[in-house]
């Protein structure tokens, strides 16, 4: 989506990909946030810790994202890619920060969805936090919390 408002294909066909152009609505959200199925999300693009991407989020009246089906997961990974070109791993609400393998959402809803890279949840050094857009498969990873990442905020 260029500034504006249409949908551009772009460097898409020139890289021999089929290109499905993300449905972003703002609905009822405010500037900056976009609607998916009633709830309201932003991506934030400057990095930081998972707590502090929390407490970002918790002074904007949100949480980190929590994800609970494939069609929500889509839609995130389509409001990373129209924020951030790159696709870079990007913190989402997961963590097991306090029972190591119990997986729990920021916003204390209900665990009832995984999207994991094949091999994943692994821990290895410690990782505690979750990351959307894990390298080229664009899965999640687990990944140690005090690294900085981007943040997508829900409310």
């Amino acid at each position: 989506v260029n500034a504006g408002g249409n949908v551009s294909a772009n460097g898409c066909l020139s890289l021999s990909l089929w290109c499905t152009p993300p449905l972003l609505l703002r609905g009822n959200c405010p500037t900056y946030w976009w609607s998916f199925n009633g709830r309201c999300y932003k991506y934030v693009a400057t990095p930081k810790s998972w707590s502090d991407a929390e407490f970002y989020c918790l002074s904007q009246g949100a949480h980190l994202v929590s994800i609970h089906n494939m069609a929500e997961d889509n839609f995130v990974r389509s409001l990373i890619r129209n924020s951030d070109p790159d696709e870079r791993a990007t913190w989402i609400g997961l963590s097991d920060i306090h029972s190591e393998g119990r997986w729990m959402w920021s916003d204390g809803s209900v665990v009832d969805f995984f999207n994991w890279k094949k091999g994943e949840p692994n821990n290895r050094g410690n990782e505690d936090c979750v990351t959307r857009n894990y390298r080229k498969i664009k899965q999640w990873n687990d990944w140690p919390c005090s690294s900085s990442c981007a943040s997508k905020l829900r409310y």
